[in-house]
């Protein structure tokens, strides 16, 4: 059975910005920090305690997320 647009909950993903994976805020409630006025959010704690050790790394344009 289908459903309607309306019952389908869709999950706003962010992306974890160390190693590029999708990640549900409603999931993962207390894996976010704020830097520069902006939340990220992460897959798991090592790679937001990588973040927080280096965050300059990680939000630099040129920095491309290799996975985990």
């Amino acid at each position: 059975m289908l459903l309607a647009q309306e019952d389908r909950e869709v999950a706003k993903l962010e992306i974890d910005p160390v190693c590029g994976m999708e990640v549900d805020p409603d999931k993962k409630p207390d894996l976010h920090l704020e830097h520069d006025g902006k939340t990220y959010w992460f897959c798991g704690k090592g790679c937001l305690l990588e973040f927080r050790d280096d965050p300059k790394t990680y939000t630099d344009p040129s920095y491309t997320p290799q996975g985990m």
